[in-house]
């Protein structure tokens, strides 16, 4: 009687371990589908962006949630964080944009065909990195005698050489930045011509100059611009847009 007791304890104490057992290996097949779904689909939306922007170096995309595979199978995917380097705007380079996209809308069967023709996003934020040496670079590429640099303390002064009407003169000035728009606005403080005395007609023309508007109208994320801060090396911009459709 014992060993019969014992038989059937031990009958189902082996059905209970190949249960767990048969448990544990579906999860871990689940896992690794929805990690291999998840690796696959990040890929896409990689190349895809890639494709959009015409960058070297291949973006980096990161899908977030506890699980991939039901938003694979819906085609809607709540928050993908995204970071592109080296973007061309126009002749200004951008070092690097961090966007966080919402509501990414991607269907099922681009992804299993692996082929996307367009990826909708909802809402889109960024930040934006810009070095002053890109935007110098830039100044030099578009003709302008103009050089910016940054203060440990957020300050951002100017400096170059203006003919203004006919007259060669060296221009020192702290400026402020703002944003409007999808443009980056850079505005002189007080202009500093040191020995050099003008009249009331040459410093109106030389603070106009010193005004400047840097376009920021393709960036493939954010559009609107909403804010700028400053340390020594670079700016950062923050933007945001709605309705995004990502077409290469």
């Amino acid at each position: 009687m014992t060993e019969a007791i014992a038989s059937v304890r031990r009958r189902r104490r082996r059905t209970v371990l190949e249960a767990m057992a048969l448990i544990i290996g579906t999860l871990l097949l689940l896992w690794g589908a929805d990690r291999l779904a998840e690796i696959g689909a990040e890929s896409l939306l990689e190349r895809n962006i890639q494709d959009v922007t015409g960058v070297v170096e291949r973006p980096v995309v990161d899908v977030r949630g506890p699980l991939f595979l039901p938003q694979a199978i819906r085609g809607a995917y709540g928050d993908v964080r995204v970071s592109v380097s080296d973007l061309r705007s126009g002749p200004l380079t951008v070092e690097r944009v961090d966007a966080k996209l919402l509501d990414v809308r991607m269907p099922l069967k681009d992804v299993l065909l692996r082929d996307i023709r367009r990826v909708g996003v909802g809402q889109a934020t960024d930040q934006v990195t810009l070095r002053f040496q890109d935007l110098n670079a830039y100044f030099e590429t578009t003709g302008q005698s103009l050089r910016l640099t940054g203060t440990d303390d957020g300050h951002v002064e100017m400096s170059g050489y203006f003919i203004v009407l006919g007259q060669t003169v060296r221009a020192t000035a702290e400026v402020d930045l703002q944003v409007d728009g999808s443009q980056l606005r850079i505005a002189p403080r007080e202009v500093d011509t040191g020995d050099t005395v003008l009249d009331s007609a040459r410093r109106l023309l030389l603070n106009q100059r010193l005004g400047l508007t840097i376009p920021l109208d393709t960036l493939p994320f954010g559009t609107e611009l909403t804010g700028v801060s400053v340390d020594a090396d670079e700016l950062r911009i923050t933007a945001t847009s709605t309705a995004i459709v990502l077409r290469p």
